[in-house]
């Protein structure tokens, strides 16, 4: 059986050995990560947030703005 590691998974590690902290069972998806930086950022007033979940304004602004950027960048 051929296993896969995907870019969506995530452990946690020390940042000078790169080895796992929880151990080699212990995986988190990327959504998992999201919400423990959350509980974090929430207790100042900030969180994460996909970007197809904001509200239809923001939405339009961020498209504006990819947009605009997109064209200084294509010229």
């Amino acid at each position: 059986m051929k296993v896969k590691l995907y870019p969506t998974d995530y452990v946690i590690v020390d940042s000078q050995t790169k080895k796992p902290l929880e151990g080699y069972d212990i995986i988190y998806h990327y959504t998992s990560v999201i919400e423990m930086l959350n509980e974090k950022l929430i207790n100042d007033g900030y969180e994460f947030m996909c970007m197809t979940e904001l509200p239809k304004e923001e939405k339009e602004q961020f498209k504006q703005s990819i947009k605009e950027t997109e064209e200084f960048y294509n010229d």
